[in-house]
């Protein structure tokens, strides 16, 4: 059936065409056929034919025509290089074998500046990112700093990028989409950094920090509208130029009304102007052409009013960036040593010296679907790319010999792995290098050539040692609350870069609350349900108040007050948003189930009252170290003693205080150093689906906490007591006095599995220093 609709719609086509005169694609060689059996188009008495690896059957037909009419067709062989060197390497990965053709370049062109290079691939476009960056790191390492001014790379690719992934496109399509819709907040960062909307260098910084601060704003979406981004950033620059992009909207009146592709056409021109594009930068060769072409594009564009229709600004932008998708730019070469090109793209060059990469039998033969409309054997019968697996390996077998003639230094290589498992030579490769070669490891042809190893970041480059009492921590200076001690303990880093440094991570949005924002919605409804503040009616000061509630059937009331008390600023905050309503609606069913389940879970305790919520610990010092502690609840009991209680959402467990480095502290941290009078447990509420339970440790527990515990219960088995505040004495005065003294080495306590949750790798570059980290053990972490 699909053969059969394309059939109709191929007639429908040509009947169009003949009804226009107009002449398709794949009609050209017909025509010119018969235009040199007519005579009426005259031919040369010879015609050579470069860079065709193969020849379709309707080329085939017009060069049959040509020899018939006399013409003598000639293919040009490429000639034999004398004492060609052929070498085969085998690289760790792709990211290695990059490298190694890289430095490889690097050398060649150390020794003689005036040799062409050429870098085939099988798929170009596939590694195109990771071979721009390992190319101008090992060749241009001058060009990756940011602020420099623009250089030419002694490399070039030969194939073009969809114009819209052009940097300086992207942004002028990323700037018009957002004066009709919000923008992924990676978008609005890469916008904001990328230069093209900066009227000067400076200003870079300061988008950088609206950025940071944006991140932070509370939105429930991350997506963020211009009008929204106008609203919440600071005064700058780029705001005012923003506040007027949108006065500039309202003066042309409103985007929704319907307008030909020409007007459209010239607002955007003045949207962009009006926001600050193309930036403060003096455009580079490639920048100006894709300006050039930009503005073509528009040229384009506004000839579509030739139907006389009217569209949105909507309709004009969709089909501004669907054409701006489909034009490939290719920037004029500026004849670098160095050409990157496909396999196929490569016919008809020669080289002076050539690498072949990829050469595993996953990439060459190249594999891939047959057309989908057409019958496969017709197909195979025209011999179409992939119709068999015995077409494509025939001209990638072709090519091979072609490419192997065509330099007399040529290097093949592949990668040992990549993330699907192990890689074997192609099998074509016994074409050209006969049968049983060994391959040559990536660091024994580096040893040959001496090349040294990929370079990479050590912790301890460029880093000024000084012992740490050096820089220790001022005495009356708070160093904030229980989370220095946590992290101290995660890795002393950690505590180093939040505290010392004052680094803090980027935020990034999630659709909704994230799981910080629940637990904190959490926390305040807890806070509010046993404040002593609220009304009576709506009121719980202790147990028997709870038992009252549950056997008067009025929890779900009581809750449902308090979840809608604490949700309140945020439904009004999204009021305009019927979607953010309605999820911040199901949000609050959501809590109110948790919650039920928990306070029927604190009703089975014995007597207690809860003396405290969200309270301040006053005058808290571990030895030396000054902390600002805040304890989520304090519960009197009827015996006069007290329990710490910590609300956790996540999953937690006492083995989590244990050790000289606990993960996590706070608890006992609150009970020692908490000047809480009194204290005989410690409780972690851990308020989850289908695990809501308290875990810890109380030191009369049948007496103080519940009465119905078995002997085989751990608050029985593991009372809390002396020896354990003895311990917990001893690990946190320990990690205090290591951050007070500036202790600040990269050690995570469980290694890839504490690097997976810091905030900071970017800072300490611990994956660039430890090969190992984040393998095989981070994975089954």
């Amino acid at each position: 059936p699909d053969a059969e609709h394309f059939r109709r719609w191929a007639s429908a086509f040509d009947q169009i065409c003949r009804d226009n005169k107009w002449i398709s694609r794949s009609d050209l060689e017909d025509r010119l056929c018969a235009a040199v059996r007519s005579g009426t188009l005259a031919v040369p008495a010879n015609i050579l034919l470069v860079g065709f690896d193969r020849t379709t059957p309707l080329q085939e037909r017009f060069l049959e025509a040509l020899r018939s009419s006399g013409t003598t067709t000639e293919d040009a062989e490429i000639e034999q290089k004398e004492r060609v060197e052929r070498l085969l390497l085998i690289a760790d990965d792709a990211r290695d074998e990059l490298f190694a053709c890289a430095q490889w370049c690097r050398k060649q062109l150390e020794e003689n500046p005036a040799k062409r290079i050429g870098v085939i691939a099988p798929d170009v476009n596939h590694l195109r990112a990771e071979a721009e960056r390992i190319f101008r790191e090992v060749l241009a390492p001058q060009s990756l700093d940011i602020i420099a001014e623009a250089t030419i790379a002694p490399f070039e690719f030969s194939l073009g990028v969809p114009l819209a992934t052009v940097p300086v496109v992207r942004a002028a399509l990323s700037m018009l989409r957002w004066t009709i819709a919000p923008l992924p907040e990676e978008i609005i960062t890469w916008l904001l950094l990328s230069g093209f909307v900066c009227d000067q260098p400076s200003e870079i910084l300061s988008l950088a920090q609206m950025d940071f601060e944006l991140r932070d704003f509370g939105s429930l979406s991350p997506e963020t509208s211009l009008e929204v981004f106008v609203r919440s950033a600071k005064s700058s620059a780029f705001k005012e130029r923003t506040r007027r992009l949108l006065q500039t909207i309202e003066k042309k009146g409103t985007l929704k009304e319907n307008k030909s592709y020409m007007d459209w056409c010239d607002l955007a021109e003045q949207l962009l102007h009006a926001s600050g594009w193309p930036g403060y930068r003096k455009p580079d060769s490639v920048q100006f052409q894709a300006q050039i072409r930009w503005q073509t594009l528009l040229d384009e564009i506004a000839s579509l009013d030739f139907a006389g229709h009217t569209v949105s600004f909507g309709g004009f932008l969709r089909a501004l960036e669907q054409r701006a998708s489909e034009v490939i730019f290719t920037p004029e070469s500026h004849n670098a040593p160095i050409q990157i090109l496909g396999a196929f793209e490569s016919s008809g060059q020669t080289f002076d010296a050539l690498w072949f990469l990829g050469m595993d039998d996953s990439q060459w033969p190249p594999s891939g679907r047959r057309h989908p409309l057409l019958p496969g054997s017709l197909q195979r019968k025209a011999q179409l790319p992939h119709s068999s697996t015995a077409v494509d390996t025939q001209l990638a077998l072709i090519t091979t010999h072609r490419v192997a003639r065509s330099a007399q230094e040529i290097v093949f290589s592949y990668a040992r792995l990549n993330k699907e498992g192990e890689l074997r030579a192609s099998p074509l490769l016994a074409a050209v290098l006969g049968a049983g070669h060994v391959p040559l490891a990536t660091h024994k042809f580096r040893e040959q050539l001496q090349i040294s190893e990929p370079a990479r970041p050590s912790l301890a480059l460029d880093t000024l040692v000084m012992p740490s009492e050096t820089v220790p921590w001022p005495q009356d200076r708070v160093a904030g609350g229980a989370n220095i001690l946590k992290e101290q303990a995660a890795c002393p880093f950690q505590a180093f870069a939040a505290r010392r440094l004052a680094a803090r991570p980027l935020n990034r949005t999630e659709w909704g609350l994230s799981a910080l924002e629940r637990g904190s919605l959490m926390h305040s409804v807890l806070e509010s349900i046993w404040s002593p503040d609220t009304p009576e009616a709506f009121r719980l000061l202790a147990l028997d108040d709870l038992k009252n509630a549950i056997v008067a059937n009025r929890l779900d009331e009581i809750l449902g007050f308090h979840i809608r008390r604490i949700f309140e600023p945020w439904m009004q905050k999204h009021s305009a948003d019927p979607w953010m309503r309605a999820y911040l609606e199901s949000e609050q069913k959501r809590m109110l189930v948790r919650l039920y389940e928990w306070m029927l879970c604190e009703a089975q305790r014995n007597p207690f009252t809860v003396e405290a919520r969200e309270e301040k610990l006053k005058d808290v010092s571990v030895g030396s170290l000054k902390l600002n502690l805040r304890a989520d609840r304090i519960d009197a009991l009827s015996d006069g003693s007290h329990l710490l209680i910590d609300y956790k959402t996540g999953k937690v467990s006492t083995t989590d205080w244990q050790g000289e480095r606990p993960n996590e502290p706070q608890l006992p941290l609150y009970a020692i150093y908490g000047n809480v009078e009194n204290v005989n447990g410690l409780l972690f509420a851990q308020i989850r689906a289908g695990e809501t339970d308290f875990i810890g440790r109380v030191a009369s527990a049948k007496e103080q906490f519940r009465s119905d515990l078995t002997a085989s219960s751990p608050f029985v088995n593991e009372p809390y007591d002396n020896s354990m505040r003895d311990r917990w004495q001893r690990s946190l005065r320990g990690l205090a006095e290591e951050f007070l003294r500036g202790e600040a080495s990269v050690d995570p306590k469980e290694g890839p599995k504490t690097c997976q949750f810091c905030p900071f790798p970017g800072l300490c570059r611990i994956a660039e220093a430890e090969p190992t980290a984040g393998g095989d053990e981070a994975d089954n972490g």
